[in-house]
């Protein structure tokens, strides 16, 4: 590595470091902790947004996904998040803000029920530590590739890294923090595809080795045979369960836009995301396709983004683009930890317990966080058994995405679905979930199944039971008011 490489990587993590611990002066109880004491600007939002997204499965496992299998991969980027992220900021999210809420397991605690509330953080809570591991293995591997270090200690190095800003600064430091990281990324991004194309002999050289060598992986759509990503499952699965279930569901993305100065910046701030969602496959997919027509010298796919930043670009760049996939990497690391933090403390215990108070809330908050963190770093080695980054993750999601998505979907659009088809919904639609995936179905066809499922049983449970009563806050309606307050949590 050249010596201006190691200072721009040590001047980054001394910059986000004393963000965060600069930051952290401003965090007296559990609002400034968790949701910046409602404060934040929309394209602070707009931009920590996309850089929480592009997470361990969107930068290495996505690249990895365009080397295995083409630019089908962007449709995770475009089909899977666009039109969810404009639903989302039109209807989910003025729909969380005048409930007033801290979680959208709490939103769900108010349209159905405690139980229900309780269950879906714990199932949020798994997953986001599952989802932490793979995002401190992907560092290690990158550190691995890049620098030569043992996975061990990238994962150590990795998770003192992040503790020192995101765990004393809260969402506050972890939005300012992604908003500088994801601006690196951009930088890095555009620097690859310019280089890459340059060492390739140029746009025609390098589009015309793409289609001569590997025609294949410019296929729009893969077939409906295909074993990971059917075309059938890509508009079913994909584009009308796991995107909006993720855009219009996810805690890590959504609880900064609960932490919106007004309800017009929290829906801001998701358009502003959505129009810079379209310039993601630059980062994203273009370096798993170039390491393709360079014939990168690697044996796992997932290995192509630090085989291209390590090969391709110059010292410098080299250096800011070996930054912006570690500040990718952490963006979602830091996310994770926070709003994991929230979910245990206001969501499980805070439940559990009866008992609430914002300087309480604040100490176990940090606790919790310290302990997610460590969790995760003593998780991540596993990771190396569970196959590829991508398709892991989205596993992951299918067991529970189907379930939630009906929930919220019928909770915000209706006063139809009744608190008992809650917890009701949930059991049946994970454990539906969980038996297709065990039988092998393709996981696409997992999420659409379970979710029409769920549609059917809170249907039917609904149909049987009791209605809820004063949803005025909690049901989307065009004649809401637009208020620079949320409702009262």
């Amino acid at each position: 590595m050249h010596t201006f490489d190691l200072i721009v990587i040590a001047l980054y993590m001394v910059t986000i470091v004393g963000v965060g611990l600069g930051l952290s002066r401003k965090v007296t109880d559990a609002a400034d902790y968790f949701l910046a004491g409602r404060s934040l600007a929309f394209w602070v939002i707009g931009l920590s947004i996309i850089g929480t997204n592009i997470g361990a499965d969107s930068y290495v496992g996505a690249s990895g996904g365009a080397h295995r299998w083409g630019i089908a991969q962007a449709n995770f980027e475009w089909i899977g998040a666009i039109p969810a992220m404009i639903l989302a900021s039109v209807i989910f999210i003025p729909v969380y803000w005048r409930a007033g809420v801290y979680s959208i397991p709490e939103y769900l605690g108010k349209r159905y029920s405690q139980s229900v509330r309780v269950l879906a953080a714990s199932m949020s809570s798994v997953f986001a530590v599952v989802a932490i591991a793979v995002a401190l293995w992907a560092i290690a591997l990158t550190l691995k590739t890049y620098l030569g270090w043992e996975t061990w200690i990238g994962i150590m190095v990795t998770g003192t890294v992040v503790a020192l800003y995101s765990i004393t600064g809260g969402l506050r430091a972890v939005a300012f923090t992604d908003m500088l990281q994801v601006t690196i990324m951009f930088v890095g991004g555009i620097s690859i595809a310019y280089l890459g194309v340059t060492n390739s002999g140029g746009i025609v050289a390098f589009a015309e080795t793409l289609t001569s060598a590997h025609p294949e992986h410019l296929q729009t759509f893969l077939p409906a045979d295909h074993s990971n990503f059917p075309w059938p499952g890509v508009l079913l699965g994909l584009a009308i369960v796991l995107s909006p279930a993720y855009w219009c569901g996810s805690q890590a993305i959504l609880q900064r836009t609960l932490a919106a100065r007004s309800e017009w910046d929290a829906s801001a701030s998701m358009m502003m995301a959505a129009f810079g969602k379209t310039c993601i496959p630059l980062l994203v997919v273009f370096p798993g396709l170039l390491a393709l027509v360079m014939n990168a010298d690697i044996t796992d796919s997932d290995q192509a983004l630090p085989w291209v930043i390590k090969n391709v670009l110059p010292p410098g760049l080299s250096g800011l683009m070996f930054v912006a996939l570690i500040a990718a990497l952490q963006s979602s690391i830091d996310s994770g930890v926070n709003s994991t933090a929230l979910l245990i403390t206001r969501d499980i215990t805070g439940v559990l317990s009866k008992k609430s108070n914002p300087e309480r809330d604040l100490k176990i908050g940090r606790f919790a966080a310290l302990m997610i963190l460590i969790f995760g770093m003593i998780c991540a080695p596993l990771v190396e058994h569970m196959g590829g980054i991508y398709l892991f993750i989205q596993g992951m999601l299918s067991l529970f995405q189907g379930p939630m998505l009906a929930l919220l979907v019928l909770g915000a659009f209706t006063r139809f679905a009744t608190p008992a088809s809650g917890l009701i919904t949930i059991a049946c639609g994970v454990t539906l979930s969980a038996a297709l995936l065990y039988l092998g179905w393709n996981l696409l066809y997992v999420a659409f199944t379970s979710f029409l499922t769920s549609l059917l049983v809170i249907t039917v449970v609904s149909s049987r039971t009791e209605p809820a009563k004063d949803l005025d806050r909690l049901v989307f309606s065009f004649r809401g008011k637009r208020s620079g307050e949320p409702g009262q949590a």
